[in-house]
């Protein structure tokens, strides 16, 4: 179920996980997180940077006035989220406020990090970030599975209507583009089980390299 290419594990080291959208990209960070590994959620941080008093929403309050608040002053993020992904370039104009914050608190975490532990674990939804000086990634591991799939999966655990998941996967990298940036690659086209099976053999391989 997958494949990997040698890496030579040094203290620190720090691994992007990539993935499209139902990929299964949070499910491994969820069991690298249970084996003990410290994993940053670029997505997580991007959400915190958005609650009230926050300077990813102050931010977006200042560009776009209170379109996107709840009457009650916080992010109204099913709004925000249909806007984001139908609309280019308020999508454009709000990676540009929010990307910039969260390579910044990103990058304080892995400093710390790489002084205490040896994997460290960054997921990125977003392709083009990967590469970014900030987060210091040295390995990359691709979570992958088919389209086919990735559908199923998304209208099963979001409850998204097969329209908004097609344009929501038409803005993501293509497979080809995922596989061709990707070290190691993991096929998640099975169980959950499976999965994990997958990862620790990968773990293993990336550890006996110490």
């Amino acid at each position: 179920m997958g494949s990997s290419e040698g890496v030579a594990m040094t203290p620190g080291l720090v691994v992007a996980v990539i993935g499209g959208i139902g990929c299964g990209k949070s499910a491994a960070c969820s069991y690298f997180a249970e084996q003990g590994y410290p994993v940053i959620d670029t997505d997580q941080v991007a959400k915190q940077l958005m609650q009230t008093g926050q300077a990813g929403l102050q931010a977006i309050i200042a560009h776009h006035g209170n379109r996107f608040l709840t009457p009650q002053g916080e992010l109204d993020r099913p709004k925000l989220a249909a806007a984001f992904f139908s609309d280019q370039k308020l999508k454009h104009d709000i990676e540009q406020i929010i990307h910039p914050l969260v390579r910044q608190q990103v990058s304080a975490q892995v400093e710390v990090l790489k002084t205490q532990h040896k994997l460290i674990f960054v997921a990125i939804p977003v392709i083009s970030q990967v590469m970014q000086p900030a987060y210091q990634i040295d390995h990359v591991l691709l979570i992958e599975c088919d389209p086919a799939l990735q559908r199923q999966r998304v209208a099963t655990r979001d409850q998204r209507a097969i329209e908004q998941i097609e344009s929501i996967m038409a803005q993501q990298a293509d497979p080809a583009t995922r596989q061709d940036l990707a070290d190691s690659i993991i096929n998640n086209t099975s169980s959950l089980a499976a999965l994990h099976q997958a990862l620790q053999a990968w773990l293993a391989s990336v550890t006996q390299r110490n």
